[in-house]
């Protein structure tokens, strides 16, 4: 039978008012187990459960890496875990995420181990951490496994600041460049192209062209709007699925540079989840497939699953990680070369480490590699427009003459 949460009001022996929280199969089972332990209650109800689909999905990154990081400390230094996420809970500015960490500290002041407790927000944690945290327990390795996903996830948050900062000033110039092209070509353009017209200059390709596609987005802006956004809306539904996911994976490893950033991300999350999941007690083939999806790459989870079929059939590592495509060279002998788990956890972290400083210095050079395409892109569209509107202008003049 499924056991429920209660909050009480009690008394003690001595007359003490008693408030707090007791896990029971009903409400009779609670009123004993109360009793058990010399309580006897005033009042007795449900404790409400929240949904962690709708309330908690909003948390980043950021905030599961921060409150990994405090989790440790507080499994470090000993301190009652439900205390110390109380503390951390009443600090919290955030109220959704004040709830759910007070929701973890009452359901292990109720009985439950911290992998039950997070259990309940697996869509805000993820399975990976879940999973990680429950095989820890089990070892008894909670406090290094802890610190060790504060490490991962802090590291994961860095690198996607350090993408964003470089992505966002060729962003910013795409955006206003394309503002600035589209009132050029739709209202500027056009006035031109009457004027010539009207003078019986013979319009040449280009200022046709642009012509006429200015004609078709004043007449249809609708259309084009529409087609815009539902394009839009397509791939970010596409990218939720797993399908979608695998289509947009193959083609970004066709574009040259960035298929060494997603090579490098890849390799350095699967290596640190799998040595961590191996530290935590996990075997071999189990924290091959927990490191395949915490990749989040569809395609390397699934060679990751091959990966674990080859092993169960009898094969050895080194010939089983032959099938992962996405593992450099280097990364496969590292890992291949460790003897036991403790060996290849360590081996793990080498790979993890390295491939993170390579993954970081590849984001680094991301805006030197756009720069550059986004000055000839720009160039090539500046001149297109100048040949509109200065062929027939060339044109003019010798007819005028």
């Amino acid at each position: 039978m499924s056991e429920s949460v209660f909050r009480y009001v009690a008394v003690d022996t001595v007359g003490a008012r008693r408030r707090g929280v007791v896990r029971a199969a009903g409400e009779q089972d609670a009123y004993r187990r109360l009793a058990s332990i010399g309580l006897t209650p005033l009042s007795l109800r449900h404790a409400r459960e929240r949904a962690s689909l709708l309330r908690y999905r909003g948390a980043s990154l950021m905030d599961i890496a921060s409150l990994t990081r405090e989790l440790s400390v507080l499994v470090e230094a000993r301190i009652p875990i439900e205390e110390g996420l109380s503390s951390i809970a009443e600090s919290e500015k955030r109220p959704a995420q004040r709830e759910m960490i007070r929701d973890v500290a009452t359901r292990i002041q109720a009985g439950a181990s911290i992998s039950e407790a997070i259990d309940h927000h697996r869509q805000t944690f993820g399975e990976v951490y879940v999973e990680t945290m429950r095989a820890a327990e089990r070892t008894g390795s909670l406090a290094s496994v802890t610190s060790h996903l504060a490490d991962m996830l802090e590291r994961q948050v860095e690198l996607r600041q350090q993408l964003k900062r470089a992505l966002t000033y060729p962003i910013i110039v795409v955006g206003v460049v394309a503002l600035a092209v589209s009132v050029i070509i739709v209202f500027v353009v056009p006035r031109f192209a009457e004027t010539f017209a009207s003078s019986d200059v013979k319009l040449p390709v280009t200022t046709r062209a642009i012509q006429g596609f200015a004609a078709s987005v004043r007449a249809h802006w609708l259309v084009y709007l529409g087609a815009f956004l539902g394009t839009a809306l397509a791939c970010a539904a596409a990218w939720r699925t797993q399908d979608g996911r695998a289509f947009f994976e193959r083609a970004f490893r066709l574009v040259p540079f960035l298929d060494k950033v997603l090579v490098a991300v890849t390799t350095a999350r699967f290596a640190r989840v799998f040595g961590i999941a191996l530290g935590s007690g996990l075997g071999v083939t189990e924290s091959i497939e927990m490191g395949g999806r915490a990749t989040g790459r569809p395609l390397f989870a699934q060679e990751c699953n091959q990966i674990s079929e080859r092993l169960r059939g009898g094969e050895s590592l080194k010939n089983s990680l032959e099938v992962a495509t996405y593992l450099p060279s280097f990364a496969r002998r590292m890992i291949s070369a460790g003897k036991d788990s403790a060996e290849l956890s360590r081996s793990c972290g080498v790979v993890a480490k390295h491939y993170e400083r390579e993954a970081e210095h590849l984001t680094k050079g991301v805006s030197q590699i756009i720069e550059p395409l986004l000055t000839v892109a720009l160039a090539v569209i500046v001149l297109v427009i100048a040949l509109s509107v200065f062929l027939p202008m060339w044109q003019m003049v010798k007819l005028n003459n």
